[in-house]
């Protein structure tokens, strides 16, 4: 698999969509990820994570928010094995997928978010 073929799959998905290093720094977001939750916070050689907690001081609970994120993305990057969790970020409950994928001998991290109705 290509990292163009990736690629195309995230654009062709409609929920916000994320690929990133192992280390958590962005590869790609399609159009929805960066709509929706992305902003353009953040230099691209620092983790997503770690970017969103640093642009929430002012807001503790956005904050307390993406340090469970950053928890979870943790405890996924210990097995592995591909997860899905529910989770608060901006006001609004989600549910997350997390996997694993190889692209040209690398691997990074998928997370596709789909807001709970």
């Amino acid at each position: 698999m290509t990292q163009n073929d990736i690629f195309t799959f995230m654009d062709s998905c409609p929920q916000p969509t994320l690929l990133t290093t192992i280390d958590g720094i962005m590869v790609y977001a399609n159009s929805s990820y960066k709509e929706q939750i992305y902003f353009g916070q953040g230099d691209r050689l620092t983790p997503v994570i770690d970017n969103i907690i640093e642009s929430s001081s002012s807001e503790p609970l956005i904050q307390a928010n993406a340090l469970y994120c950053k928890y979870l993305e943790s405890l996924f990057l210990k097995n592995k094995k591909t997860t899905i969790k529910k989770e608060l970020f901006y006001y609004k409950q989600y549910v997350t997928l997390r996997t694993i994928v190889s692209v040209d001998c690398d691997d990074y991290i998928l997370l596709m978010i789909s807001e709970e109705k």
